[in-house]
């Protein structure tokens, strides 16, 4: 076993070359003296390093290499701000909000990533909570919806005790600065830059016209409630990742995290030519 640090490389099998560019950037770590760790499917297809499950990461991991978009990215977030390890994003495809680098120059990324060339930026989260059962930690954001219910659902929410309103529409979601940017966005959600502290509660799809989004402070305790029927459960969607679904009476518990989203950099981050760009793209759609 590698004295190195140790990477895990995490990919998405749907995107082209994910698997050709995590070859080339695990080799070029490996033959630097690091320790290389990524999923069974992709060290099988690799051939290098070991293979261990993303919930199996070790504590002593140096980061997680995310090589897809953002949504592949926020797969990997919650394994590792548990344990206190960055993230660099390499991005596949289209730019995303929360990656770092293209392909296009792996000898230097493994070079800056083996000897320590980077700051860390660091991103609240959420620690969500849904009925009694265990918390799970958040990048963007919670959603409580209808689900797959053709009804709309209501959806009660409260701020340390505080009614802020009823919402019966499509749902209601809370999201992170970070957050801001995706779901929070399409449902007529302000942008909120992403270095700062703060709660952005949103209707989707409300009827209620007259609801407006709402920015919290960071210490703000939310609660979400509402009641679904037995045969048409609502789900809770955290991060378009995770989506439970639950019948009966639900409550969504959500409050800052203790813990944050650390990203490798290897630049200082341009956040408002970033979105002008995503903006510029969604225009050519």
């Amino acid at each position: 076993m590698s004295n190195g640090p140790t990477f895990f490389l995490f990919a998405n099998p749907y995107k082209p070359d994910t698997v050709a560019t995590s070859a080339v950037l695990a080799r070029l770590l490996f033959k630097r003296g690091a320790r290389i760790l990524m999923d069974a499917w992709l060290h099988e297809r690799v051939q290098v390093g070991e293979p261990c499950g993303l919930d199996q990461l070790p504590q002593t991991t140096t980061a997680v290499v995310s090589l897809g978009g953002d949504g592949t990215l926020l797969r990997t977030i919650s394994h590792a701000a548990a344990r206190d390890i960055p993230v660099l994003g390499i991005h596949m495809g289209h730019v995303g909000f929360l990656l770092e680098v293209t392909p296009d120059d792996l000898e230097q990324t493994a070079e800056r990533l083996m000897t320590g060339d980077y700051h860390t930026e660091e991103r609240m989260m959420l620690c969500c909570r849904v009925n009694d059962e265990e918390d799970m930690l958040v990048m963007n954001d919670v959603a409580l919806t209808r689900g797959q219910s053709p009804s709309s659902i209501e959806v009660k929410a409260y701020a340390d005790g505080e009614t802020i309103f009823f919402s019966r529409g499509d749902g209601l979601l809370v999201a992170t600065p970070t957050g801001t940017t995706g779901y929070a966005l399409s449902a007529g959600g302000p942008v909120v830059y992403p270095l700062m502290s703060c709660l952005v509660l949103v209707s989707i799809c409300s009827h209620i016209l007259t609801q407006r989004p709402i920015v919290m402070p960071e210490d703000k305790n939310v609660l979400l409630t509402a009641h679904a029927h037995p045969e048409q459960p609502c789900q809770i969607i955290m991060d378009g990742q995770v989506v439970l679904n639950r019948t009966g009476e639900v409550r969504v518990q959500i409050r800052k995290a203790d813990v944050k989203a650390r990203f490798i950099r290897f630049s200082e981050q341009q956040f408002l030519t970033r979105l002008r760009q995503k903006q510029a793209e969604w225009n050519e759609m």
